[in-house]
């Protein structure tokens, strides 16, 4: 689903599926050339639900992201509140117009779901309180798959990638969130591809304040209306600009394989951006994964949000101890609020039990804050780790095994940024 958090000054509701309704083809105008050569693009946005909660928003969203795809040169079709059959008769429509054309965009607003590695987009015919619905649920592969015939695709998806009817191997939709983003991300392996998702696998969609748009799509409507629009670029800028709006509660999830930039002439028109109240910017964190060969998510920033918590906000370095050595790791909590933090985490871990084939992963993940220490478990839920602040710089990293009786080891951070 879609949701704001109950600390945000208006309430809506999460994204976590697709509605119900009848298919309506926007006013477009003919084929124009984009690129040199025709674009298409199919907008589905779902706000009513049979089995779901409403999602207002959701059509607002789809409608304004149709507007603008139609700006950018691309023959649109805009596909409101549809169930199953629609939704696939649409995608097939789509599949065919997409054969030969230079750009080929799909955008979808509305509830979405989490299962087996797969994100799904739920249709308004489909009971979510049933496990076997995922089996009437539109999966991201097959419309990476229906956008295959074009040189270049574009695909967006605002909707909650957790897993719904009483949380159905939730856990394991959130350990997908907590790999690097090559393991993580799911979309295309076909060239020229720009698959954005508006969260991280496991982790829920804010819909937005009433008659707004949701916090996601008004970032990505903020990028269409950009002089320009590269492709290979648009990712890492609307990671920024997501995490300063949602304030860190929500971040861009994408996989990319543009080797080159694939620039779009943009709308051009004015585009207000989220102001930038406590923004602490994190070069050094950049420069340390770089000299480490460490991955760090492009586009990272944090937020201090004017709470007893701000001075844990920024990142940090120590070195972790394996079985081999004192490897390099970071952290960066990029906000706090209401005793939980939202932190990214790298440490070098063996790869396929391999002690000595190390893999440097990052990983989003809430932590629990209670004064001076925040506390989260590992990936395997063997370990408890306690981070443990001396002053606003330093502080010591320590686990604790849940299972046995090993001792726990202390390892002294740094801070980086902040």
């Amino acid at each position: 689903m879609r949701v704001t958090p109950p600390s945000l000054p208006r309430s809506s509701v999460r994204r976590r599926g697709v509605l119900l309704g009848s298919g309506a083809l926007l006013a477009a105008p003919a084929v124009v050339q984009a690129q040199g050569q025709t674009g298409v693009a199919l907008v589905i946005g779902n706000s009513k639900y049979k089995w779901e909660a409403s999602l207002p928003n959701a059509k607002r969203d789809a409608t304004d992201v149709a507007k603008a795809f139609q700006a950018l040169g691309l023959k649109t079709e805009l596909v409101l509140d549809v169930g199953r059959d629609a939704m696939f008769a649409a995608l097939e429509k789509f599949k065919s117009a997409a054969q030969g054309a230079n750009l080929a965009a799909f955008y979808f607003a509305g509830h979405g779901a989490f299962w087996e590695k797969e994100t799904y987009l739920v249709p308004e015919d489909a009971d979510l309180a049933n496990p076997a619905a995922v089996r009437t649920l539109l999966p991201v592969g097959s419309i990476a798959a229906a956008l295959y015939g074009a040189r270049h695709r574009l695909l967006v998806f605002d909707s909650c990638r957790n897993n719904p009817a009483d949380g159905w191997r939730q856990k394991e939709a959130v350990f997908q969130a907590r790999f690097d983003s090559v393991n993580a991300n799911q979309g295309t392996s076909a060239p020229d591809t720009l698959s954005l998702f508006s969260t991280a696998p496991g982790a829920i969609a804010l819909d937005g304040p009433p008659g707004e748009n949701s916090p996601f799509a008004a970032a990505f409507l903020r990028q269409l209306a950009a002089e320009s629009i590269d492709l290979q670029a648009m990712g890492t800028l609307l990671r920024r600009d997501l995490l300063i709006a949602s304030e860190c509660r929500q971040m861009v999830w994408e996989q990319n394989t543009y080797a080159t930039p694939f620039v779009l002439k943009g709308i051009r028109r004015a585009a207000p951006r989220p102001g930038p109240v406590g923004i602490v910017e994190l070069p050094r964190l950049y420069e340390f994964a770089r000299q480490n060969k460490m991955p760090v998510p492009a586009g990272l920033v944090a937020l201090r949000l004017g709470n007893e918590h701000d001075s844990k906000v920024g990142a940090f370095s120590w070195a972790n101890r394996s079985a081999i050595a004192l490897l390099p790791a970071y952290f960066a909590i990029l906000s706090a609020s209401n005793n939980i933090a939202q932190m990214i985490i790298c440490t070098f871990a063996a790869d396929y039990g391999q002690a000595r084939n190390l893999t440097a992963r990052w990983r989003l993940t809430p932590i629990a804050l209670s004064g001076n220490v925040a506390t989260f478990e590992t990936v395997d839920g063997t370990t408890r780790v306690e981070l443990k602040w001396k002053d606003a710089s330093s502080g010591s990293y320590s686990t604790l095994p849940l299972h046995g009786s090993a001792p726990p080891y202390y390892n002294p951070f740094v801070r980086l940024d902040g």
